[in-house]
């Protein structure tokens, strides 16, 4: 008797980026992991070291630096210098895309990917401004520029 592969599913839940005064975004993403996943993450923990490579990984895609504070199997936490230019009352956030889940991936670690099926481009993305002003974006994998005058 032939058992089918089993494809576990990774996605992510919700994206809050938050837009400081000086252009620096806090970026929280939550995620659910299955016990597989959290396996998959404790692996990857012994073997490298995860805050590191997320930190070079993120700083390839948006050319900024990077501080990652947290990463567990249902979060990460990181700050984004300078993500987001500032003139006078007015911010303007950039346009980008979620990260393929292949560029996250070390050479070593390949095959827990391919025993995943991961798809990073999050069920929800809110950017928040420090006025309280948001847009929210379902299910889009590349997020469009937003230009912002802050309310006094």
């Amino acid at each position: 008797m032939a058992i089918p592969g089993v494809v576990h599913a990774f996605s992510v839940d919700h994206v809050d980026i938050s837009i400081d005064e000086m252009g620096n975004a806090a970026v929280q993403m939550n995620y659910q992991a299955n016990h597989i996943e959290v396996g998959a993450y404790s692996l990857a923990t012994v073997v490298m070291d995860v805050k590191n490579v997320a930190k070079e990984r993120l700083e390839a895609v948006f050319q900024k630096t990077v501080s990652v504070q947290e990463i567990s199997p249902s979060s990460t936490r990181f700050v984004v210098q300078d993500f987001a230019q500032v003139e006078n009352e007015t911010i303007i956030s950039p346009s980008f895309e979620y990260l393929d889940a292949e560029m996250l991936f070390d050479e070593r670690l390949k095959w827990i990917k391919d025993a995943l099926s991961l798809d990073f481009t999050p069920k929800i993305t809110k950017i928040q401004f420090l006025d309280g002003y948001y847009e929210s974006f379902e299910n889009l994998d590349a997020i469009p520029e937003i230009i912002h005058t802050l309310m006094k």
